[in-house]
């Protein structure tokens, strides 16, 4: 063996322990400085800048938090607070190349407050979550952004099939275009368009306590509308041949019956029936 191979392979066998810990150290510290690419100060000025852009005041509470999985929009106390994860955002960063990503993900946050979603936290409204990617898209043209920048953290983050508090990406896209596109036909002066429903629906569909419309369309879709954007679906109705359920609407694995009366209904975690909400055929206007 050469002498200094020699050499090495003793220094090897006396100090492993200490180069190995070494080495541990210098990756963890490299992982450390990625992550760190988002600060408090950072988040904190985002927020301002999207606030600005709406003519209120940022009066939000930005906070890091490790123990949040994403970012979430709540309220303690008076305080109307936006958290995030530091190590989520920097993966969304590093994924998607581009700033705009985290300061769409801000925005979104902040539509829950402006929206008034953080008053019922336990909701689960896919229609809340599509307005606020509406939002998120509608702000960041009007803050410089291109149409693919303001849909980048949807692009590597959203969940192709939706997950239980989230609708699926190709939908949360759509509403984040909607919104960029709206934004750029207003800077441009241009004129409302006529309101025209282009699609054929056949329901329109209703639960308690959610301000959304929904509808059903002749593709047996579940989709959401507003007055601002195009339909977006999210889910589906299947016609059932049950004696008492006529139809059943799912998304992100939920499953609502509905009665031959119209009624829907969801089954609870003990195998109770709870209605919450109806179903009724849509009239062209």
């Amino acid at each position: 063996m050469h002498p200094a191979a020699l050499h090495f392979s003793r220094l090897w066998l006396l100090h492993k322990d200490t180069l190995l810990s070494l080495v541990s150290l210098l990756v963890a510290q490299c992982a450390t400085a990625q992550q760190a690419r988002m600060n408090e100060a950072v988040a904190k000025e985002a927020v301002h800048r999207v606030v600005r852009h709406s003519g209120l005041l940022p009066n939000f509470t930005v906070l890091e938090d490790d123990q949040v999985p994403t970012a979430v929009a709540y309220i303690k106390g008076r305080e109307r607070v936006i958290a995030y994860n530091p190590t989520f955002i920097s993966g969304i960063l590093d994924s998607s190349g581009t700033d705009w990503a985290a300061v769409s993900i801000l925005a979104h946050e902040i539509a829950h407050h402006l929206l008034g979603h953080t008053l019922a936290p336990e909701a689960l409204h896919p229609g809340d979550e599509l307005a606020c990617d509406r939002y998120s898209g509608f702000i960041l043209q009007r803050m410089g952004a291109t149409m693919e920048e303001s849909i980048a953290a949807i692009a590597v983050a959203g969940n192709v099939h939706g997950t239980r508090d989230h609708p699926p990406k190709h939908a949360r896209s759509a509403a984040i275009s909607h919104g960029w596109l709206e934004a750029e036909r207003i800077a441009a002066k241009a004129f409302d368009p006529p309101f025209i429903v282009e699609r054929s629906f056949v329901f329109v569909v209703r639960f308690a306590g959610d301000e959304n419309t929904y509808y059903v369309n002749a593709e047996n879709q579940l989709v959401w509308f507003n007055d601002h954007a195009e339909p977006i679906g999210f889910g589906t109705c299947t016609k059932l041949e049950s004696k008492e359920f006529a139809y059943e609407l799912t998304w992100d694995g939920y499953s609502f019956m509905v009665d031959r009366n119209n009624i829907i209904w969801r089954r609870t975690t003990h195998g109770m029936l709870m209605q919450v909400g109806q179903i009724e055929a849509f009239i062209k206007q």
